[in-house]
């Protein structure tokens, strides 16, 4: 198992235990402006550059930053198919959706400008695409539901990482930014609770993506030129600056009685 893989398969599960529990106590849209901050974007690129170069983890970070469109497709297209059909086949017609889209860019390889451009509006776009969110209903919590949805999350990890495992610096970018997060909790949500749940959450998962895309881009400018330490150091700090800007509000759900 490679440092990337093993780091993955520890950092998404407990990431998603974590936006969980947040998600119970304030709300979905917080826990989705919280599960979307580069924490394991941020660690993947860090091991990919700490095994090929610093030349390596800027092609990978301008992959990754090229892959948060697909990413604002696949959630935009579960928003607006969970209010028709059940979380099976929104999952699998948004990930059919992330597919055509990642492929579609890799095969492109844009300019890191026109990049750009494509992340930005996607960025932009993506919120006012979704349907909106008036109420989310509260339901109790299953006892198995955190660790079946940290069980599933190590399952699209392993799935995810044999996306990058193939090699190449683009291929290992843009599985950096498979949506595995969103899609797990996001399911479980619409399965669980409603399709509202899982818009809300979803919607808070793009208004915090725009730390990921700052994360990205100054990885891409900061590599080359200030070294792995100073690079991430900036490029954390910069994503940080960006995350705690776009902070929404917390909302308490009303209490719902165990099971």
């Amino acid at each position: 198992m490679t440092g990337t893989l093993a780091l993955k398969i520890v950092l998404v599960p407990a990431l998603i235990a974590l936006i969980t529990l947040a998600g119970r106590r304030w709300g979905q849209g917080f826990a989705g402006w919280l599960g979307s901050f580069p924490i394991v974007a941020g660690p993947v690129l860090l091991i990919l550059t700490l095994e090929n170069g610093s030349d390596f983890g800027a092609q990978a970070a301008q992959a990754a930053f090229a892959g948060i469109a697909p990413s604002m497709i696949f959630y935009v297209l579960y928003t607006r198919l969970a209010t028709w059909v059940s979380w099976p086949f929104a999952t699998t017609l948004s990930l059919f959706g992330w597919f055509v889209a990642a492929a579609t860019l890799l095969a492109w390889n844009a300019p890191l400008v026109v990049s750009g451009v494509v992340t930005a509006i996607s960025l932009y776009a993506a919120p006012r695409l979704m349907p909106p969110v008036t109420s989310v209903p509260a339901r109790p919590a299953h006892r198995l539901e955190l660790p079946a949805r940290m069980l599933t999350g190590a399952a699209v990890t392993l799935a995810s990482s044999e996306l990058g495992r193939l090699g190449g610096s683009s291929l290992s970018g843009f599985a950096a930014l498979f949506p595995s997060i969103g899609m797990v909790v996001a399911s479980f949500n619409h399965a669980r609770s409603s399709a509202a749940a899982a818009t809300d959450f979803l919607r808070g998962m793009t208004r915090g993506m725009w730390s990921v895309a700052t994360f990205c881009l100054a990885l891409v400018f900061a590599l080359p030129s200030l070294g792995l330490s100073a690079a991430f150091a900036v490029s954390i700090a910069v994503a940080a600056i960006a995350h705690a800007a776009l902070r929404p509000r917390r909302e308490a759900p009303p209490p719902a009685t165990g099971s």
